[in-house]
């Protein structure tokens, strides 16, 4: 089961979990509003012995939607405990995805560091590079480019090679990166959604 899908189960349980503790309190809350209905009663027919079954019958009442009450919150306890942790694997994840991306990031911005230099020292020997590679070095420094291009017109006498683009075999290769958010809801975990049973008359 993926990250993100396991994320939802609980949550979705946990929507059910609360709607069912929410159905419980008002049964209680009608539940006592009779008892204590019956009570009074009790008092004003002079203990006649009717209203007090009535009131047994709300006490047992009253016990039993206390113990699903407590069921129910130890269920709703467990479920925000598993949902925590895979979200807390999930936040995990994606930060790791994150790290990962911005070394890389740092480790392409080296590169390009490097190759705009060779452009420049290949340009100060007055070697030819196309002129894609010249407009990277100009982006990427505009007065490197010109240090260059002056040192090249001391050396116009020497002899000269012809170089390719540097980036060109680069550009086709590349790929976007993606969401590390998303990387780390498609990762695949090993976890059992636990049942929470049938919704049942409260």
């Amino acid at each position: 089961m993926k990250i993100k899908e396991a994320r939802q189960a609980y949550t979705a349980q946990l929507e059910v979990l609360q709607n069912r503790q929410r159905k419980l309190f008002k049964a209680k809350e009608e539940n006592e509003a009779k008892f204590k209905y019956g009570s009074d009663e009790e008092a004003w027919n002079g203990g006649s012995g009717v209203v007090l079954e009535l009131s047994e019958e709300y006490r047992k009442r009253a016990q039993e939607l206390q113990e699903q009450i407590d069921k129910v919150k130890e269920q709703i306890e467990e479920h925000i405990k598993l949902r925590d942790q895979v979200i807390e694997l999930e936040t995990g994840i994606a930060n790791a995805e994150s790290a990962k991306q911005q070394g890389e990031a740092m480790k392409e911005y080296g590169e390009e560091v490097a190759k705009c230099l060779e452009i420049a020292r290949r340009i100060a020997n007055g070697d030819r590079v196309p002129a894609s590679d010249e407009k990277k070095l100009m982006d990427f420094n505009m007065e490197i480019y010109k240090a260059a291009k002056n040192m090249a017109v001391m050396n116009m006498d020497k002899k000269h090679k012809e170089y390719e683009s540097l980036w060109e075999e680069e550009e086709e290769g590349k790929e976007g990166q993606t969401d590390p958010r998303e990387t780390a809801g498609e990762t695949e975990i090993n976890v059992e959604i636990p049942d929470i049973g049938a919704e049942g008359e409260v």
